[in-house]
């Protein structure tokens, strides 16, 4: 199948599964290649009506040659970490997931949007498995920073942007959000999502996304826009517990926050659009 300059090789033939093999191991016994980017950015359409009764047949064979031959990868190489991608989700399947340890999202460039395909994405995949990039811009504020970096906190980063051209300050905001995952990404893997403010939407003015992990959760919560400053997150599993909330990053933030144990509800104030704070709950 051919797309844009570029062929889509049929996994059925040996000969291709004997190619892309050389090229694995060589990656990995010469170069020492521990991290792959499986990014192939085309559509294969409906597949190949090659060597078979039809279109459908054509990729189903080759879908599941392609899932042989990627078991024989990792029986060969069981420390290699290949990321499934290809525009973002459109390999977003169970199959795939199921082998993959990590998946992009999205190629998003807006991280003001970001945040709502971060906080919707363990719909579709674990926490650990999804990768969300965070790159702060050489024009923003330290608030932006703290934005973009909790875009990413609760799931897998991917660290970009031109740090080596923002100033130190947010350069050190950058490295203290990657001090503050450090700690927590043990309980991430283990973790239960829920969503306080249900699923996000593009145009919603706060956006929220929890991970529970037996009697500690992390809370993220984002401001866009809209004219309420403060927003009240109801925690059903809270109702009546005695918690205590705390904010874990960033460390500068003196956010007003407040813990109702008759509700359960965490109500947060943020005096201006485009917040965001990461917040850790213990009971």
């Amino acid at each position: 199948v051919y797309d844009r300059s570029r062929y889509q090789l049929d996994f059925r033939n040996p000969k291709v599964r004997s190619h892309a093999d050389e090229v694995i191991d060589r990656l990995v016994s010469e170069y020492g290649i521990g991290y792959i980017k499986m990014d192939y950015n085309i559509e294969p359409g409906i597949g190949t009506e090659q060597n078979c009764d039809s279109v459908g047949e054509g990729l189903w064979g080759h879908e599941k040659a392609y899932l042989e031959w990627l078991d024989g990868v990792f029986a060969r190489h069981p420390d290699l970490i290949i990321e499934n991608c290809s525009s973002g989700g459109l390999r977003m399947d169970y199959a795939m997931l199921s082998r993959y340890s990590i998946q992009s999202t999205s190629d998003q460039d807006d991280y003001k949007k970001y945040c709502t395909i971060a906080a919707n994405s363990p719909t579709a995949l674990c926490p650990e498995q999804s990768a969300i990039w965070a790159y702060p811009i050489t024009s923003g504020d330290r608030e932006e920073v703290v934005f973009n970096m909790i875009n990413a906190m609760l799931l897998r980063i991917h660290q970009s942007g031109h740090l080596g051209n923002i100033d130190p300050e947010r350069k050190a905001l950058v490295k203290e959000a990657i001090s503050v995952y450090k700690k927590i990404r043990a309980d991430i893997k283990e973790a239960v999502p829920f969503w306080s403010l249900g699923l996000s939407k593009f145009s919603d003015d706060w956006v929220s996304l929890g991970l529970r992990n037996g009697n500690k959760a992390y809370l993220a919560v984002w401001r866009r826009e809209g004219k309420s400053d403060t927003c009240a997150l109801p925690i059903d599993f809270l109702k009546g517990v005695d918690a205590r909330v705390k904010c874990i990053y960033p460390d500068f933030s003196e956010t007003p926050v407040e813990f109702s144990k008759a509700t359960g509800n965490v109500s947060v104030k943020f005096d201006k659009p485009y917040m965001a704070r990461l917040f850790e709950i213990e009971w």
